[in-house]
């Protein structure tokens, strides 16, 4: 595989560690041009060199943003085009867990700001470049628990009522339906190919980071036969890149495969009045 993606650039967010680390060594060792992202500045720099050393790869570069500020959400954006004059895939990988309600810096809940609305935010920031590239394509990460999944319109933040599967649930049917309203709206004209992911039951560290010790435990245990970051990866580096995966928009994949989503997913109402909350919450309006 090695050069198959030269010439051109992948952006993944989330990759000092789990999938998204493992899913920027894999573009990296095609030979594309891979921009990760990552909360740590120093982890940012470790995950850069490593990366550069074990796959000869020169052209990889991090960045640090914090994804759960939308200013630092929107100078992410303006770095990367200042670099760049296209992108050929954008892999919204970053995610959260937290079992006990939390709010970012713009009065948000966490899980909703991170695992929906970033890669809804940086996705239309970079469509002017996603469009510069042909056949490009946008992957959301979403999960198989967006099918116990159900949006609280009236209460998105879930003020009251809060637990954090619910939480998480809501933001990965978010995922989804993002995808589809985004295939609907931009790329059945001119725009990139929209894919939502499910990358399995993954044994990464999404609920040991900022959870109790019992949360941590039982994440461990859970995960116990679950397949490891880099299997899940592969899948996500096949939608990604691989010419088998394009040709068609707004698809629900699970290990190369197209599979139907929850019924909810597909309600176009849904669909609109999600993208229209994530106008209201970001500011950001598609080109």
């Amino acid at each position: 595989m090695t050069g198959e993606m030269t010439g051109m650039t992948s952006v993944v967010t989330g990759s000092t560690s789990g999938i998204g680390r493992e899913l920027a060594e894999l573009l990296a060792v095609r030979g594309g041009h891979v921009i990760g992202v990552g909360r740590s500045a120093e982890r940012c720099r470790e995950a850069e060199q490593e990366i550069r050393e074990s796959t000869g790869n020169p052209c990889v570069v991090f960045l640090a943003a914090d994804l759960s500020s939308q200013s630092e959400v929107r100078d992410l954006a303006a770095e990367i085009a200042a670099r760049e004059g296209h992108i050929d895939a954008l892999v919204n990988n970053a995610g959260v867990f937290t079992l006990s309600r939390r709010e970012t810096i713009d009065g948000l809940e966490t899980q909703l700001a991170v695992n929906w609305l970033a890669g809804f935010m940086l996705t239309g920031l970079l469509m002017p470049l996603l469009i510069e590239a042909p056949a490009s394509r946008v992957v959301n990460l979403s999960s198989g628990s967006h099918f116990s999944g159900t949006m609280h319109w009236g209460d998105p933040g879930l003020h009251r009522g809060y637990h954090g599967l619910k939480a998480y649930d809501q933001s990965k049917l978010a995922a989804v339906l993002f995808t589809y309203e985004l295939a609907r709206r931009v790329c059945s004209r001119t725009g990139p190919a929209a894919y939502a992911v499910d990358p399995g039951l993954v044994k990464t560290g999404i609920a040991a980071k900022e959870n109790s010790r019992i949360v941590r435990a039982i994440w461990t245990i859970r995960t116990r036969k679950a397949i490891g970051p880099k299997q899940a990866a592969e899948s996500v580096a096949w939608c990604a890149a691989d010419p088998l995966a394009g040709g068609k928009t707004g698809l629900y994949w699970k290990e190369r495969h197209p599979l139907d989503s929850s019924p909810e997913s597909y309600d176009p109402d849904a669909g609109r009045r999600l993208w229209e909350l994530g106008e209201r919450l970001s500011g950001v309006r598609y080109c």
